[in-house]
């Protein structure tokens, strides 16, 4: 199908979800497909398609229903935030990508720099008080960066689930059980008491949603 993309100029500082661009398809909310070389901006949350060399940041992008990349799908959220879905036969697993910027040293006169550790988040979510759920919105940090620090970026990842148009962050034991019905509460503590779950590594989080929903 024939269509264009609304695009507008990127912020490129690097993070990026692939190592180059790849070919893929955004599929829009009107049923219209678009094949694009494209590739994901953690730090800015732009999803970005290259056109005759130049590389731009797609626009309407709550038009869009989805992105597939690689084989890897990605949706469309809010303020431009788009999230990796991992489909299974029960329930999809929601991954944000998050961004922190390390500042490895200020310049210090002569091409040298001095050494300082500050750490500005790029990215959060705005979460309950207990971490399990939540409104899923990005909230911008971006503060007292120079284009003459010297600047490393941290990516992190986040696991979420989604019921409904509400999504819970999975962080710690009591945010998966508090998810899922209170009849499968003894089967998921009892999972817990048996595996040592890291909620900071997708196979773990992978296996453990497995379990749960074939309950």
């Amino acid at each position: 199908m024939s269509m264009s993309f609304t695009a507008k100029s990127a912020e490129l500082i690097g993070g990026l979800v692939f190592p180059d661009y790849q070919l893929g398809k955004v599929y829009f909310k009107n049923t219209g497909i678009v094949d694009a070389y494209l590739n994901y901006s953690i730090i800015n949350k732009q999803m970005l398609f290259k056109r005759n060399e130049q590389v731009l940041a797609l626009g309407l992008v709550e038009t869009i229903d989805s992105i597939v990349i690689s084989g890897r799908t990605f949706i469309y959220h809010e303020d431009e935030e788009f999230l990796e879905k991992i489909a299974s036969d029960n329930g999809n697993l929601y991954i944000q990508y998050i961004a922190t910027m390390i500042i490895k040293g200020k310049e210090a006169g002569f091409g040298g720099y001095s050494q300082v550790s500050k750490v500005t988040s790029l990215s959060s979510i705005g979460v309950s008080g207990d971490g399990s759920g939540g409104d899923l919105g990005r909230k911008d940090f971006v503060s007292g960066l120079s284009t003459n620090d010297q600047t490393e970026a941290k990516i992190s990842t986040a696991f979420w689930l989604k019921r409904g148009n509400s999504f819970t962050r999975l962080i710690t034991k009591n945010s998966v059980i508090n998810f899922f019905p209170k009849s499968k509460k003894n089967q998921i503590q009892s999972y817990f008491d048996t595996h040592k779950v890291n909620f900071e590594l997708l196979d773990d989080v992978k296996e453990l949603m497995a379990y749960c929903y074939s309950l």
